[in-house]
């Protein structure tokens, strides 16, 4: 039989970095854990720094 490959790709969620609300949901690869994006936070109601946690 032959192997069945590993997805590459896991689930993480994004979390604000000032209300630690956790607002969006995105897929990395395995070697890209470490994101920081600027992304619309509702709770605030402004663009807050978003960094990437395993869900």
């Amino acid at each position: 039989m032959a192997k069945k490959k590993k997805n590459p790709v896991e689930v993480y969620q994004m979390i604000c970095g000032s209300c630690s609300s956790r607002n969006y949901v995105t897929r990395l690869k395995r070697e890209n854990k470490s994101l920081e994006v600027s992304k619309y936070c509702p709770v605030e109601r402004k663009h807050t720094p978003h960094k990437a946690k395993k869900a």
